[in-house]
């Protein structure tokens, strides 16, 4: 087990680095989750906005929307006209404008609530999609009641009363009731959103200069005179690799145990941490294909920014991935990190889908084969290598 010795020696050299990534980690988790669960704000609080309106219909139908609105947000009569509309939203005077047209209410009666209103809004504003989601359900509402039958002005009153009567029964999460056992989950869940970023940077920091200094050419023409094997060699590196992997990820594990206590051994919780443990072939397999092109000291760091930081950006480990454009999230697909994020969104419920075991399972699968073929890759170059070594 010579092999396996030096390889155990060798990364005590690299501990340094391993460590501080764990303790700014720690730092910051600790720090986040003390501020979740010391927090006494409510989980849910209603937001009033400021929402500009042009009624051209000034129908019964049109009133009642504007009534309804009008209990939820601030409104304000605008006039038709672009330049005021701009200059209203660039300010900051108005959240949303919603227009009216003339023929309101006699499309409500025969089209699809979608086109029945137009909308002046600033891009990628989250208060704008929630507007849009309340007037779509006002519209979708009344649809329904007069697909059942009702007339329009009953209609409208049914609607108003019944989406307000549904916004007044909204039960609001507080440190009294549910709070500690909300703000641990949200806690996991930050914890092992930024879990693949640290655990992939100690694994390229200290795996790949190990695996480096063994594919070091005169190293690796010394040990084939040795009596020991090449495939004595690999799987005594194997070996090494793996404990090494492990060790990082068990103490995560651990860390995470005193952190948010007998919630982690809950049911999402484990599913987070069965969800993480495939980031470690992951990064294995990397280590080895950079290992294999004997990078030098900056070298290694400045692949280890950039893949590690690249992919977490793209993945939607640092932004998340609802407010990623589709082109990004297009190309993030093909990368590893994407399904383990889609997984945990979807463990936290931080989705539109409902969590369902299968599709857990698929995300975990796809994971998989990432690893199975960059593991083909670094096995087709390490073979490349080898022979050129022999020669």
């Amino acid at each position: 087990m010579q092999v396996f010795k030096a390889f155990m020696k060798t990364e005590k050299h690299f501990l340094p680095v391993i460590c501080v990534y764990f303790i700014i980690f720690c730092a910051i988790a600790f720090l986040a989750t003390r501020f979740n669960i010391d927090s006494k704000d409510t989980a849910f609080q209603t937001t009033s906005l400021n929402i500009g309106i042009i009624d051209e219909d000034d129908s019964a139908s049109s009133k009642a929307l504007r009534e309804y609105l009008g209990s939820l947000h601030t409104l304000t009569d605008l006039p038709f006209e672009k330049e005021i509309l701009l200059d209203q939203l660039f300010y900051r005077n108005l959240d949303y404008i919603l227009i009216l047209p003339k023929d309101f209410e006699e499309q409500l009666l025969t089209k699809d609530s979608k086109t029945l209103f137009k909308t002046v809004q600033i891009p990628g504003i989250y208060s704008s999609a929630f507007i849009d989601e309340q007037v779509n359900a006002y519209l979708k509402t009344v649809k329904l009641y007069l697909a059942g039958g009702f007339p329009l002005t009953d209609s409208l009153q049914h609607t108003n009363e019944a989406l307000l009567d549904s916004l007044n029964q909204v039960n609001v999460i507080t440190p009294k009731d549910n709070g500690k056992k909300s703000s641990a989950l949200t806690a996991i869940y930050y914890f092992y959103q930024f879990l693949p970023y640290v655990l992939l940077s100690m694994i390229l920091c200290g795996l790949t200069p190990i695996l480096t200094i063994f594919w070091e050419k005169n190293l690796t023409k010394r040990m084939s005179c040795s009596p020991t094997s090449l495939i004595s060699r690999n799987l005594q590196l194997a070996l090494g690799s793996i404990l090494f992997c492990l060790s990082i990820w068990l103490l995560f594990i651990l860390t995470s145990r005193i952190f948010y206590g007998a919630e982690m051994f809950s049911e999402k919780g484990l599913l987070c941490i069965a969800n993480s443990f495939f980031v470690l072939p992951l990064g294995a397999a990397v280590s080895l294909i950079i290992g294999c092109f004997s990078p030098k000291g900056n070298a290694i760091s400045m692949i280890n920014n950039v893949f590690s930081l690249g992919m977490s950006f793209l993945c939607g480990i640092f932004v998340p991935q609802q407010m990623l454009g589709e082109q990004v999230l297009s190309i993030s697909k093909y990368l590893p990190l994407y399904w383990y994020i889609k997984n945990n969104n979807l463990i936290a419920g931080f989705t539109e889908e409902s969590f369902e075991i299968n599709t857990y399972v698929k995300n975990i699968e796809i994971q998989f084969l990432f690893c199975v073929a960059l593991f083909a890759v670094a096995l087709v170059i390490s073979k490349y290598k080898s022979a050129k070594h022999k020669e």
